[in-house]
């Protein structure tokens, strides 16, 4: 049932009306009075971003599956050898505000990790078809350049904050590394890909963030 949903454009309509409504609720909703309630509703909005997400592609498509565990795989390792031992991004630690963790690390990043390669890979995808290298570096520089705007959010959204007073350039250097090999897996595996949610996901994240940049 739920693979019917692929290419259905009655819900891929439904999909991006109400990733663009939840966002543009949580953006003033986090400016006004009731930030605490928006911003503990962060994971609940990752993970419903995540589920609209998947059902718009192909997940039965070969490669498809892999490519989704391994990369949240991967971004969980990452994110715990991080938290725990300072390796990859620096010293840094997570706040309360993106949900339950283990070892430190809230389980949403991992589905976290995984949206925004879909996201950033998809996009590349549809403007740089070939070749594989060039996309893999384009995308990898789109996720530094989101995580800018990230970095300057997370420690007033309670989302995480590094212990040094300057985010370190290892953090931007590994957030690189560890994109380029997380979208090289993305571009090997999945063949066929969604473009419309896709694209609008990214300009809500870049809008969303880059505005919030700004405002708090």
């Amino acid at each position: 049932m739920l693979s019917k949903l692929y290419k259905n454009k009655e819900f891929l309509r439904f999909s991006v009306f109400f990733v663009w409504l939840i966002n543009i609720s949580g953006f003033f909703g986090v400016l006004s009075d009731q930030k605490d309630f928006f911003l503990s509703m962060s994971p609940l909005a990752i993970l419903i971003t995540f589920i609209l997400l998947i059902l718009n592609y192909d997940f039965k498509q070969k490669g498809f599956i892999t490519a989704l565990i391994s990369i949240i795989i991967i971004g969980f390792l990452v994110e715990f050898l991080g938290v725990n031992y300072d390796l990859f991004f620096g010293s840094y630690e997570y706040g309360n505000n993106l949900g339950y963790k283990i070892g430190g690390v809230p389980i949403i990043m991992s589905i976290n990790w995984l949206v925004l390669i879909f996201l950033t890979g998809s996009f590349t995808e549809k403007i740089i078809p070939n070749p594989l290298p060039l996309k893999v570096l384009f995308a990898a520089l789109l996720m530094v350049f989101l995580d800018i705007f990230l970095e300057i959010c997370a420690p007033k959204l309670d989302y995480w904050k590094f212990n040094e007073e300057v985010v370190p350039m290892s953090n931007y250097n590994s957030w690189f590394i560890i994109s380029a090999i997380c979208l090289y897996i993305y571009f090997k595996l999945i063949k066929e890909k969604e473009y419309t949610l896709s694209t609008n996901m990214l300009v809500i994240h870049f809008a969303f963030f880059g505005l919030l940049s700004v405002f708090l």
